[in-house]
């Protein structure tokens, strides 16, 4: 417990972290439970092309994690009661061999995932490198709510397949008792 009074796991599933896209249009905000709410400014959406709004996307989905990965870090932080310096060196010296080895992996790690019309697909390499691409004609197919259905749909199946591969990653790096053959089925 923190000064506070609340748990590590409790701060977690209570934090949110918010992100903009590169030309300030959309908000995203994504919540401990790694649900995403998007808006956009009034009016801006029907002004965007898919090759736009793919470029944007990808920018806001990077601020975004890189906001959420912080908020994580500091919670982490205060629940140690460590200061920003104390934390820093931690990380910095932290490390055995497995833990670098998994971080290597971690940030390394390739997700992708399709909205449920299939017609948006999110890439990322270590979450911290994003590519979003719609179909052609796609923002013409839906109204606003609609398509940000699609995005935040796109958005959960990216974070599912990014736990799947998340375990396999620790699986790979530390005794988690799956047997080898089962992680090989599941590649």
């Amino acid at each position: 417990m923190n000064a506070d009074g609340a748990d590590f796991g409790e701060q977690l599933r209570a934090m949110s972290a918010r992100g903009t896209s590169p030309d300030g249009q959309i908000r995203a905000l994504i919540s401990g439970d790694l649900s995403l709410r998007i808006t956009f400014s009034r009016g801006t959406f029907e002004w965007y092309d898919e090759r736009g709004l793919s470029r944007q996307l990808a920018g806001l989905g990077t601020n975004t994690w890189v906001a959420w990965e912080r908020e994580r870090r500091d919670i982490y932080r205060r629940s140690q009661s460590l200061t920003t310096e104390e934390a820093a060196q931690e990380r910095r010296t932290a490390g055995d061999s497995r833990q670098e080895r998994f971080a290597s992996g971690l940030r390394e790690l390739e997700c992708e995932a399709g909205s449920p019309s299939a017609v948006l697909h999110i890439r990322t390499t270590g979450m911290i490198n994003w590519q979003v691409e719609i179909e052609p004609g796609a923002l013409r197919q839906f109204r606003e709510q609609d398509f940000i259905g699609e995005m935040t749909g796109a958005f959960a199946n990216l974070m599912r397949d990014r736990e799947r591969k998340l375990i396999l990653l620790k699986a790979e790096h530390f005794d988690l008792g799956i047997p080898r053959s089962w992680r090989d089925r599941v590649r």
